[in-house]
């Protein structure tokens, strides 16, 4: 019997999660092709880490050689997707075509600007490598140029660094400033107290899908730390030097100024990955989803073998309403619920619907502070910092990585970045 041919498009935590399963049960029925535009797998998750220079790129890069490449039937492709052909069931790539039998878009998802003026051509984004080095570079610059500056209110707009959005990304962010801030206040010779780092919040409140106790711990030691968290302020519009917000609550009249500054990191949306367009499959009305079903078969493709996964899935959890999470977990289980239907499809059993479990949520606040849950267990300060570390050790047992659990004990512990 000809093997099965099977198409991973994407393999961030939900491509990944689908290949190991769908290698490890039909080992011997499938060919597997999974189609990255990188050799590697980026752990999202820290890429404040790269930019504020805690740790090296490196760090954050898993090679796909190392972990689903060792997988007898899976083949890595470094190339991108530009076109589904669906009638005749190949994946066109930029170099070219690879025919399936079942395919898994899992093309991750991308910056949503909701149309701010500006964003593009003058803010820094923090979804990929590229962006978080880009990120990286600014910060060094700025500080570089602010050493020599002489006129106090271009000094001080050098020195002022914003984070649109206050989610998970954004004060993860903010909390990576706070020991990056310190370390360069002694290499370039510049009080901490010349430093602003602004957290822009439309909201009234941080991290609103977090615990509000915990948001609130998080909130008080920000501000401990002299991070400013301006909340009411909607971000209208940016320039190269300063950004444009709308000050007030929801029933008070807005006031807009000004906040001068050269570096803005915006955090604060985030949607399908528009690359996926050329799958032609339905989209959701908002994000650039990819529409699907309750087993990720793709809606308008039922039965064609075509499955979404990952942050471009827009299966909507009938409980809520809302698409599943973009979040690591949800990544991992829509990839795994993928694969089970593409096994049952094979091997013969009845279909796996979603079921979104999710274990807990840990946000860092730079090296030393957390906050989170796990479980029903609400964590804060050390515990918080510990069990995240342990999330990320136990990724690496998943993915039978010894050498990426060493790696990353000592990218923490003892192989800092440079700034």
């Amino acid at each position: 019997m000809a093997k099965k041919k099977i198409v991973v498009v994407g393999a961030g935590f939900a491509g990944i999660s689908a290949t190991r399963l769908l290698a490890k049960t039909l080992k011997n029925e499938v060919e597997i092709t999974v189609i990255d535009k990188h050799d590697f797998q980026t752990s999202m998750t820290q890429l404040h880490e790269v930019a504020a220079s805690r740790v090296e790129p490196d760090a954050v890069q898993y090679q796909l050689s190392k972990t689903i490449g060792k997988f007898d039937n899976v083949k890595l492709v470094k190339d991108s997707l530009v076109e589904l052909d669906k009638a005749n069931k190949k994946a066109i790539t930029a170099k070219g075509s690879y025919d399936y039998d079942y395919i898994i878009v899992s093309m991750g998802g991308e910056p949503n600007d909701f149309g701010v003026s500006g964003v593009k051509e003058h803010g820094f984004t923090l979804w990929s490598l590229e962006d978080a080095l880009k990120i990286k570079a600014q910060l060094k610059k700025m500080v570089e140029a602010a050493k020599s500056e002489t006129n106090p209110e271009k000094r001080k707009a050098l020195l002022t660094f914003s984070i649109a959005g206050s989610g998970f990304t954004g004060i993860e962010m903010a909390g990576e400033l706070i020991d990056w801030r310190k370390k360069v206040s002694k290499k370039y010779d510049i009080p901490e107290s010349e430093f602003t780092i602004n957290v822009v919040e439309m909201m009234p409140t941080i991290m609103n899908i977090l615990d509000r106790s915990l948001a609130d711990k998080a909130l008080a030691y920000l501000q401990n730390k002299n991070i400013n968290v301006l909340v009411n302020h909607g971000i209208t519009a940016v320039a190269e030097n300063y950004i444009t917000v709308s000050v007030g609550g929801r029933d008070e009249e807005k006031v807009t100024k000004e906040i001068a500054g050269y570096t803005l990191i915006w955090t604060t949306g985030v949607q399908g990955n528009t690359e996926a367009e050329g799958c032609k499959l339905a989209e959701t009305e908002r994000g650039h989803r990819l529409q699907a079903n309750e087993f990720m078969e793709a809606i308008g493709d039922e039965n064609h073998g075509i499955y979404v996964a990952g942050d471009v899935s827009g299966y909507i959890v009938p409980e809520n309403g809302r698409p599943t999470p973009q979040i690591a977990e949800a990544a991992e289980q829509t990839g795994s619920t993928a694969a089970k239907n593409i096994i049952a499809a094979i091997k013969g059993g009845e279909k796996a619907r979603f079921e979104g479990n999710y274990r807990g949520t840990l946000v860092s606040i730079g090296s030393n502070y957390a906050v989170g849950t796990v479980g029903k267990s609400k964590l804060s300060g050390f515990s918080a910092t510990f069990m995240k570390h342990m999330v990320y050790l136990v990724y690496t047992f998943e993915i039978h990585s010894g050498h990426y659990f060493f790696k990353y004990i000592n990218d923490q512990l003892f192989h800092k970045g440079t700034v």
